[in-house]
């Protein structure tokens, strides 16, 4: 019996300790402005229930690393120089896809529009009855050099599918880059249904994309190239110190080569993203840090949609599973297409 007043004591610190936790809880997600107010639903909504760590054992302690601040980091006060505003003037497109490229890269985006980027404009994929809306968006910052902003405009004159934003355009800003492709999205674009991020060495059979994003649930999902736990590189350009990222390994996100969302939870990653750090490592941030927000979930390509080591081959793309292959130059997109032109090539 002498024990019971201590069981009772420790039974009382318990809960005031749990009072105490809820109420700091709840001031540091007050005040927030209006046009946060999507991006903290999550936080707030009381029918909100606890769901299992999602990601590598070793982030559990430091969950408070995903949760945003109260106040913005980084400006996203950018003005389109090129607005892109005719790109979705007529229709409303089943998806955007916006495609990060480099001024220089002409050739590149010659191929990408004669190519598996041309159903933005025919409507058409070889072979096949195609009917989603698609827009192709390149997005481009300013060069320091402008005899290569004047390529990107007199592009943009021609085609109609570029945008670019009034910030510094640098390997260090790719996710500025794509958070203003959301942005532009939201004003110019805004009933799409899904957006995606690329690379312009990236060919992607669009066909097969549509018919993997139509059999699985995008709710609060990213589909792409998936990745559970990747360690922190130890050198080259995408090493960080530890000021930048003090944890051992990134959260569960996809590869920057491609990732498919949709419109609505691209805008809930743009409106929460500027209150956190600054993020260099555009697909870490994007799909990994900023959709720990949200507790989304990532819905992988299988190893026969996408080899991680290796370039698939026309056949591949044609005949196979493959959705997506990486590190085609110009010269391969045509080849791949003519394969698409001509199937007795693979037969």
């Amino acid at each position: 019996m002498r024990f019971r007043p201590r069981l009772l004591a420790l039974v009382l610190l318990s809960v005031t300790a749990v009072i105490f936790i809820h109420n700091k809880v709840m001031t540091y997600y007050t005040g927030r402005s209006p046009e946060t107010t999507v991006a903290y639903k999550e936080y707030t909504d009381p029918t909100a229930t606890i769901k299992p760590f999602y990601g590598h054992p070793s982030l559990m302690p430091y969950e408070d690393f995903f949760v945003p601040g109260k106040n913005t980091t980084f400006s996203l006060d950018y003005n389109f120089s090129l607005d892109g505003s005719k790109i979705c003037k007529d229709e409303d497109p089943y998806m955007v896809i916006f495609i990060l490229s480099l001024h220089d890269k002409t050739a590149q985006r010659a191929a990408i529009r004669q190519t598996w980027g041309s159903v933005a404009t025919s409507n058409r994929w070889p072979g096949t009855t195609f009917t989603p809306i698609i827009k192709i968006v390149f997005l481009f910052g300013v060069h320091p050099i402008d005899i290569l902003n004047e390529i990107v405009r007199k592009e943009s004159s021609i085609h109609n599918d570029i945008v670019q934003a009034d910030f510094v355009d640098a390997y260090a800003n790719l996710t500025l880059k794509v958070l203003m492709g959301f942005k532009w999205m939201t004003s110019y674009c805004p009933k799409t249904k899904f957006v995606m991020k690329t690379d312009e060495d990236s060919f992607i059979v669009l066909p097969k994309l549509v018919r993997k994003l139509e059999s699985v649930s995008m709710d609060n999902s990213i589909l792409g190239p998936y990745v559970f736990a990747e360690g922190i590189a130890p050198y080259g350009k995408h090493k960080l110190e530890k000021e930048e990222y003090p944890l051992a390994f990134y959260p569960p996100h996809c590869k920057g080569n491609m990732y498919v969302m949709s419109s609505n939870l691209a805008t809930k990653l743009r409106l929460v993203a500027n209150h956190f750090k600054y993020f260099r490592i555009e697909d870490v941030f994007l799909t990994g840090i900023l959709a720990k927000v949200f507790d989304v979930r990532h819905i992988n390509l299988k190893d026969s949609e996408y080899h991680k080591f290796k370039v698939a081959s026309a056949c591949e793309l044609l005949t196979g599973s493959v959705i997506l292959s990486q590190k085609i130059s110009e010269i391969r997109q045509y080849q791949i297409w003519q394969t698409f032109r001509n199937k007795i090539l693979c037969s």
